[in-house]
């Protein structure tokens, strides 16, 4: 009788653990739509949202309210300088990618908009790993942005995965706006899911490093 009643308790676990799995996506998104209407709270409400989803386990998501609102107090400060550096090259990236479509006649016209270009596909990929590695390996700023822009260039599979679903995500929600909260929710979801093999495979790596160097 015991082991029937594991098993059937072991059965309705995998059976509501997807309906579980879809509330706490929607609930991290949803909260992370309501932390970004004051707009400049928008990286540190990521930054809290990815937390929520890095904190998954195979017994499935954390408590989402808690683990939200303490990463979002945690990483608050060091998102919110980080969101202002990204902001300030975002806008550099974009008067040079201007300048290189519309000033015909300038001087290095081409060599500017070339080096936007690729400056601007480089920040998009540090992007996919940005958050994950905030909330996974909590370093100083500039530690942080190295580290992201490493990842990014060190798996760049991952990379290009993750940015074809930001695309999906951003045509989802141009076509359905109130799908904001579900969408950013479930972007986050599965691009820390591709981010978490890329940790595993460099955490693989260092370890097999490790007896080489000893």
């Amino acid at each position: 009788m015991r082991k029937d009643v594991h098993v059937g308790r072991d059965r309705m676990n995998r059976l509501t653990r997807p309906f579980e799995a879809i509330l706490a996506i929607g609930v991290a998104g949803l909260l992370w739509a309501l932390a970004c209407i004051p707009i400049i709270t928008i990286v540190p409400a990521t930054t809290a949202m990815y937390a929520v989803m890095t904190s998954w386990t195979l017994d499935g998501p954390p408590p989402v309210w808690s683990t939200f609102w303490g990463a979002f107090k945690k990483h608050f400060w060091q998102a919110l300088g980080i969101g202002v550096i990204l902001e300030v090259v975002a806008v550099i990236l974009a008067v040079d990618v201007t300048f290189g479509f519309r000033a015909e006649n300038a001087p290095l016209r081409t060599v500017v908009l070339v080096v936007a270009v690729v400056l601007t596909i480089g920040l998009a990929g540090m992007m996919v790993f940005l958050f994950p590695v905030m909330t996974t390996y909590p370093s100083p700023w500039r530690r942080t942005l190295r580290n992201s822009a490493l990842f990014a260039a060190g798996y760049v599979g991952t990379t290009l995965l993750g940015l074809g679903v930001f695309a999906l995500a951003v045509v989802a929600i141009y076509f359905a706006p109130a799908s904001l909260p579900v969408t950013a929710g479930l972007a986050a979801y599965v691009i820390t899911i591709l981010t978490k093999r890329a940790f595993a495979k460099y955490a693989a790596r260092q370890e097999a490093a490790e007896p080489a160097t000893a």
